[in-house]
């Protein structure tokens, strides 16, 4: 036939070529959760990877209504319909297991300093299970309900086959809505807990072992809480159109896999496209909108260009990107109370630093007088601003109640100051603060 009789439609030009650029922008991602082994996240992604690219090959292969003409897909469709249903499964499995980390990652109670072999082991096996059981079962599980061997879609391509009974539903079905009301609980816990540490967010996250840093965080809850909001509606659909599907006919396993269970369905559509094509395409680019837009990810693309020798060209990749010093405050997902004690903490502790420095040769002497591990670990600063003065590790019995009755000291003015700026700054895991502490008074008024 010719191209006027079945033209090839947008349709059959846009799948592809959206597909093709979200399967490319979903790799860097990708790897760069596998070399921080976050199975969930790095699972996450690969299902997604894994439905562009079948949404890719499929139209280049079926892009018109010309039946007569069309392979009939033998052995890469008995692949493809198998990996859809997978798919599904694993994209809400994956979802669940990274809410559930996530709370977990919240839960002050479950703090481990270090996880031991037998833990990490437990833990993998249970991570493996979210992403990936539900997807091995339904592949082993479809044999059952298949009542023929795969449908041929235009455009759409290969589509797994489903026998109109009741066992397709409680087998197959009703899972994936199961899985996002999992989703659903795991993320309104999370929620809550964000609510309840926000003042402590930071820090939690740190001494969580989850490698998690408070922006992987962000983006990894802000991605679930998306897909969770766009596939309960769907899932529960699903459900309901294939049991209303009238009528529901009694299960026959010889019926089902009669002779005629080799039979391949080929289907012409007007150049239409399953809605399911374009969810998986849009979910492609927002994995590479909140994944591949970050520092991690911008740093893993410099490297990547450097090794194809764009250096040459752009000698600016060679340039390391300057990293912004930050004072451990309490988180930005906090009221905006917190905030702004945060703010004002902040400008305290530079003004404090700005002052100390300004001391010149008293505080140079007084430090000189400490021991190698204080002057190493910056305390010499903040507790000998003068030689007369109080240390900054004494009790804070003097601080509020002798500056209320007697006025501010003018022997020692920063005693106050100095301990609740130790006590803020020098409690956080990361101890920045040595780092700051060294830097001279142009770099704080720089700054």
């Amino acid at each position: 036939m010719d191209e006027s009789t079945f033209p090839v439609t947008p349709n059959a030009v846009a799948v592809p070529i959206l597909s093709l650029i979200a399967l490319i922008i979903d790799v860097p991602p990708f790897v760069w959760h596998i070399r921080n082994r976050n199975l969930a996240a790095s699972s996450l992604v690969f299902w997604v990877i894994i439905s562009n690219l079948m949404n890719f090959i499929n139209p280049l292969i079926w892009p018109t209504d010309d039946i007569q003409h069309w392979w009939h897909g033998q052995i890469l469709c008995d692949i493809e319909i198998k990996l859809q249903m997978a798919i599904n499964f694993g994209v809400v499995g994956s979802m669940a297991c990274i809410m559930r980390n996530l709370a977990k990652a919240l839960d002050p109670e479950q703090t481990i300093l270090s996880l031991s072999k037998e833990q990490r082991r437990r833990q993998t096996i249970t991570n493996c299970l979210f992403c990936y059981g539900g997807s091995v079962y339904v592949m082993l599980i479809h044999y059952i309900v298949q009542p023929n061997r795969y449908y041929i879609y235009a455009i759409s391509g290969c589509t797994s086959s489903f026998d109109n009974s009741w066992p397709k539903l409680v087998l197959v079905f009703i899972w994936p809505p199961i899985i996002c009301l999992v989703d659903a609980y795991y993320s309104v816990l999370v929620i809550v807990r964000m609510r309840r540490y926000r003042k402590d967010f930071s820090e939690i996250l740190v001494s969580s072992n989850s490698n998690l840093t408070k922006n992987r965080f962000l983006r990894l809850f802000l991605l679930s809480m998306a897909l969770i909001v766009t596939f309960i509606p769907l899932q529960f659909y699903n459900l309901f159109f294939n049991s209303a599907e009238p009528p529901l006919l009694p299960y026959s396993w010889d019926l089902i896999h009669s002779p005629q269970w080799q039979d391949i369905m080929l289907i012409p559509t007007g150049g239409e496209v399953y809605y399911d094509r374009w969810i998986q395409i849009a979910l492609g680019y927002g994995v590479f909108l909140f994944f591949g837009l970050g520092q991690d990810a911008q740093t893993l693309y410099r490297k990547w260009l450097l090794k194809l020798g764009f250096g040459r060209v752009f000698p600016g990749l060679h340039r390391q990107p300057a990293r912004r010093t930050i004072l451990p405050t309490s988180s930005k997902t906090g009221s905006f109370g917190s905030r702004t004690r945060s703010f004002f903490k902040d400008r305290l502790f530079r003004m404090s630093m700005l002052s100390l420095h300004s001391k010149g040769d008293s505080t140079t002497a007084s430090t000189a007088t400490l021991s190698p591990v204080e002057q190493q670990r910056g305390f010499g600063r903040l507790s000998t601003i003068n030689e007369n003065g109080p240390r900054a590790g004494d009790a804070l019995s003097t601080s509020t109640d002798s500056m209320d009755e007697k006025g501010p000291s003018t022997k020692f003015p920063h005693s106050w100051l100095t301990k609740f700026l130790v006590d803020a700054h020098l409690s956080a895991p990361n101890r920045r603060y040595e780092a700051n502490s060294n830097r001279s008074p142009q770099q704080w008024q720089s700054s």
